[in-house]
């Protein structure tokens, strides 16, 4: 079972919670047992050598193994805590207070007595406990003497098994209370503790929360709140999810700007191209319907006229409806490409060709530079046909008659080509070069000619170079000209 962020760190709390109680609580058990058989061990220091001292059979250093132990018995009773003792110099235990079956050992090691009775050790001091094979406890000790002569050592457990028993049975409902206590205390500590951490942890959620609902009242207008600036690259999924959420409010918000714009763009091009549309069918319609009222009183001649004007308006009308619909499936984004190679001299000498009537009529020169080359590249041979074509035809309606307009390719590295159509015309003001390639914009310097155009040509020359990966750039100077250019691959690169 794959556990969340929030699990794994209230399992892990918890578990650190339990491990930090249960030591605490061992130790502190610890620590009081110790204290406890310290002070006990310190308070009966001299209980045996008292005894030892005061009681005749043991000072004359003989002793009377019953009479000692009716001495021993009368003083358990009398003291139940504690277990008397009467050892040879090796530890032997010779007799004791105690029942025969309650001796488990017959020797006690003699090293801590003598420790404790040379004041060598500090308390407490543990010794054998003749009533477990193993067991240890705090005692007092004293040696026996006759003469100079050691006779053994009185041996007096201090906390005895009734003592241990009593004392364990009492301690045990200390303990459950104070286990009780405990784990009411722990729970309410882990409980505010994790409050703290869900409050701390779910934060960026509120914060999250709270941008979204702000967000959307303010019609996902991110200038109009004050986002939550989120930890860039950060390991916390909610800081991800927040730091998506920044970049997806600020996306939404450059998309709707966008769209208000290009609403802005439409309307504004419709109303123009509803005016460009207006004038030549107005004409169209007027020229025709006087031939159709006027046809017995017309001359031949008067009636060819109107009928070339009619024509002359149906093909401005024609050409302004393919370029709407041109420039519509480009901002579709639904124009596929046709890659290929072919030689782009020969291409320029074509897209010439088509408009040497038109430069003539002007008397403008044109020419190519270099006049031949093997550069061959590799694009969408229409497209660029279409590119050069409205360049070219850009630069014959700005050029005055006797003008000229250069064709020139110029080679940087192998893999790439610039192309540039250079003219000797009117020119644009500088600070109306960012705005010629919009939708129906016009400079202000614009050349009125007999043949209207539409004003669409730059804007559809801009779509489709950035089709074909390429970017178009103006330099121009008011009176000396304007130069457009734009890079191609070579076919050497694919």
């Amino acid at each position: 079972m794959k556990l969340s962020l929030y699990q794994r760190l209230s399992l892990s709390l918890l578990l650190v919670f339990i491990v930090i109680i249960s030591v605490f609580y061992l130790w502190s058990v610890q620590l009081e047992k110790q204290a406890r058989y310290e002070s006990e061990q310190s308070l009966h220091l001299s209980l045996a050598a008292n005894l030892a001292r005061d009681n005749p059979l043991l000072q004359q250093g003989v002793y009377d193994h019953q009479a000692l132990k009716n001495l021993f018995h009368t003083l358990m009773v009398l003291g139940p805590a504690f277990e008397f003792y009467f050892l040879d110099p090796q530890g032997n235990i010779l007799t004791h207070s105690l029942s025969p079956s309650s001796i488990k050992r017959n020797k006690v090691n003699v090293s801590p007595l003598n420790r404790l009775t040379q004041n060598q050790a500090d308390l407490p001091v543990y010794g054998d406990d003749p009533q477990h094979q193993t067991r240890q406890k705090i005692f007092s000790a004293a040696p026996v003497f006759n003469g100079a002569t050691l006779q053994g050592y009185l041996y007096v457990i201090v906390a005895g098994e009734r003592y241990e028993t009593a004392f364990e049975r009492q301690n045990i409902n200390k303990q459950v209370k104070l286990s009780m206590v405990l784990s009411i205390g722990a729970l309410c500590f882990l409980f505010i503790v994790m409050l703290g951490l869900f409050a701390y942890f779910t934060r960026p959620l509120r914060l999250l929360n709270r941008d979204i609902t702000a967000l959307k009242s303010a019609g996902f207008d991110t200038t109009k709140v004050k986002l939550t600036h989120w930890q860039q690259h950060s390991h916390n999924e909610v800081h991800l999810l927040g730091e998506v959420f920044e970049a997806m409010a600020e996306q939404i918000h450059e998309q709707l700007l966008q769209l208000k714009q290009n609403d802005s763009q439409r309307r504004e091009l419709l109303a123009d191209i509803s005016h460009d549309l207006r004038t030549p069918l107005a004409s169209l319609q007027g020229y025709i319907e006087t031939i159709s009222l006027n046809a017995e009183h017309l001359t031949p001649e008067q009636q060819q006229k109107y009928i070339d004007i009619s024509l002359k308006n149906a093909r401005q009308l024609k050409q302004l409806i393919d370029q709407i619909f041109e420039l519509a499936h480009l901002e579709g984004g639904q124009v596929s490409l046709n890659l290929e190679n072919f030689n782009l001299t020969e291409l320029l000498y074509d897209v010439m060709a088509k408009f040497s009537l038109k430069s003539q009529k002007k008397q403008i020169s044109m020419k190519i530079s270099p006049p031949c080359s093997t550069l061959v590249i590799n694009s969408d041979i229409a497209k660029l046909e279409r590119v050069v074509s409205n360049l070219i035809e850009n630069a014959i309606r700005h050029t005055p008659i006797g003008g000229e307009i250069t064709l020139s390719i110029e080679t940087y590295n192998p893999y790439q080509s610039v192309v540039k159509i250079k003219d000797n015309g009117t020119g644009i003001k500088s600070k109306e070069l960012p705005y010629i390639f919009d939708t129906r914009y016009r400079a202000s310097n614009a050349v009125e000619s007999d043949e209207k155009h539409t004003g669409l040509g730059l804007a559809i020359t801009k779509k489709l170079l950035e089709l074909l990966k390429s970017e178009i750039r103006v330099t121009s100077e008011i009176g000396k000209g304007s130069e457009f250019s734009f890079s191609v691959i070579t076919a050497d690169k694919i």
